[in-house]
């Protein structure tokens, strides 16, 4: 496995394609996916030279917004062409993000080359937001590993407070006393609590209630359809 994603990363090095790896990989665990932005025009480019070098590779449409899964050498790449949150990415945030390439840490995990406070920001959001419960996600222990001394100082860095002012709105001052609440509580139940919270906040904040129940029907309706599991190939895909 270790050997097939050295090459995604330098294929998409070698071909300037512009990505973000959002959350670190450890090699000594199973890997499900990996979880990468790939602007819209990026992601094009992508496709055309993974044709134009004849690469065996499928697609298949996600289970949320600005997403696609592409299937590279059976390791699955979940592609987002924006900086989204919430389940099936229905808070979509067009602001610019950091590109980077990846580093290999302590022979074990592969990271992306960004400052501490950028890794932690959205990372921290894919926890809080994304998940019902952030302590089940396959990435919670290696975050609390990396965070769990500096997360106090990391929340009050400018890049937090960007992306939580970004998200949240007039509600920022709010979501950071939640985040605070989250991270110093020391129980499950609590945690659960805070997080919910913070997710309906993140919902009111953008005026979503609709758009976020709209959504939950309408993937389930194309999961049980069989549209979503459907291999595609590279001349099928549509990306408006």
């Amino acid at each position: 496995m270790r050997a097939k994603l050295e090459y995604i990363f330098s294929y998409l090095d070698d071909n300037a394609i512009k990505y973000f790896l959002l959350r670190p990989i450890d090699l000594n665990s199973h890997i499900e996916d990996i979880d990468l932005i790939i602007p819209k025009q990026g992601f094009m480019k992508l496709v055309k030279v993974l044709d134009k070098d004849s690469k065996k590779v499928h697609f298949k449409y996600s289970n949320a917004n600005e997403s696609i899964q592409l299937f590279v050498n059976d390791v699955l790449l979940d592609i987002k062409f924006n900086i989204c949150f919430l389940p099936r990415k229905s808070l979509i945030l067009n602001d610019s993000f950091p590109y980077c390439t990846v580093v290999i840490k302590e022979n074990r995990y592969i990271y992306p080359s960004i400052d501490e406070d950028m890794l932690f920001t959205f990372w921290a959001y894919h926890l809080l937001l994304d998940k019902v419960d952030p302590t089940l996600s396959s990435t919670y222990l290696m975050f609390k590993n990396c965070f769990s001394i500096t997360w106090d100082t990391l929340i009050k860095s400018n890049f937090f407070i960007k992306w939580t002012n970004l998200i949240f709105r007039e509600n920022s001052t709010q979501a950071l006393q939640l985040v605070a609440l989250f991270f110093s509580n020391k129980t499950n139940i609590a945690n659960q609590i805070n997080n919910k919270k913070l997710q309906k906040l993140a919902i009111k904040s953008n005026r979503l209630s609709f758009k976020f129940y709209f959504d939950k029907y309408y993937f389930k309706i194309l999961r049980l359809s069989g549209f979503i599991k459907r291999k595609r190939s590279l001349q099928e895909i549509n990306i408006k």
